[in-house]
């Protein structure tokens, strides 16, 4: 039977009668109790006095996060890569496409070839397939708006292009975009088929002792105990960005803007984003890179 749908009938309509489930789900009354049971293997709590209800909804399994993100999802102990698994996983144009988790990932990737360690259990792991009506030279817009969006929902800041970190610039989520592209016929040029969105959250470390700037939502005093909540917030928040919208959220979350900063060679004061989600530096465009903060606001340390 459909575990998911059991679930948010339990939550939004609980409590409700095995009787009762039985004959929505069109099944027997044993295999309610057996959905009942594989769902409480999640973690979730479920009474099943006068009627099953969800007490505790801080589950971690594939029905509770497709219940929470609103997508399928794959969910894995343990990968190479969750993008490398939502590339695979990728499905036709107008299907609902998925959310790949794991627990751990062996060969996590970060930004140009750095590897993304994170502990077993304690961080969000995962990777969306999302497919924005724009030209390939429109993604780093959209990955812009995508990281503002999570941004907000977690109350952090930016450092461009794309890292999410606190008030004081220590890391706490980092995204890693990958685009598929195909062939326009009669030299037209390459329409953006998907794009692999990576992300990874640092949740509940206590300490980084080899990363001096690197922070998690526990040491932020945040609440940590549903991490598929966090991650259904994170989820639903990339689903309601669209493509064309302004970077006024960006610019108000970000960190990286009114500060001096280097990129490579190019040291000068970040003062702006372009439409296309350029960096500009004392008005010249940066692409790409690795930003360096030399410098603070006006009357501020570095």
């Amino acid at each position: 039977m459909d575990l998911v749908k059991l679930l948010k009938t339990m939550v939004d309509e609980g409590p409700v009668s095995g009787e009762a489930l039985a004959a929505r789900a069109g099944v027997s009354r044993a295999a309610v109790w057996k959905g009942i049971e594989q769902l409480r293997a999640e973690g979730l709590g479920i009474d099943g006095k006068g009627g099953y209800r969800v007490v505790d909804p801080a589950g971690w399994g594939p029905s509770t996060l497709s219940w929470r993100t609103g997508r399928p999802v794959l969910h894995v102990p343990r990968c190479e890569s969750t993008n490398d698994l939502a590339r695979a996983a990728v499905q036709p144009a107008g299907s609902p496409q998925p959310v790949v988790v794991a627990d751990h990932q062996t060969q996590g990737r970060g930004r140009l070839g750095r590897q993304w360690d994170a502990s077993p259990g304690e961080s969000l792991l995962f990777s969306v397939v999302l497919r924005p009506d724009v030209p390939p030279a429109g993604a780093p817009r959209c990955l812009l708006l995508w990281a503002a969006a999570m941004a907000e929902a977690l109350d952090l800041h930016l450092k461009w292009p794309n890292d999410l970190v606190t008030a004081d610039g220590r890391k706490v989520a980092g995204i890693l975009a990958e685009l598929e592209t195909r062939a326009e016929p009669f030299g037209q040029g390459h329409r953006l088929q998907h794009i692999v969105l990576g992300v990874g959250v640092n949740v509940r470390q206590t300490a980084f002792p080899d990363l001096p700037n690197a922070a998690s939502l526990a040491m932020l005093g945040r609440d940590t105990s549903d991490r598929a909540a966090l991650l259904g917030r994170l989820i639903r928040a990339i689903d309601a960005t669209r493509p064309h919208e302004s970077l006024d959220l960006w610019r108000a979350r970000a960190r990286t803007l009114g500060r001096r900063v280097r990129v490579g060679d190019i040291e000068g004061v970040a003062t702006d984003v372009r439409d296309d989600g350029a960096l500009l530096v004392d008005g010249q465009p940066i692409l790409a890179g690795d930003v360096e903060m030399v410098g603070g606001l006006p009357g501020e340390g570095t």
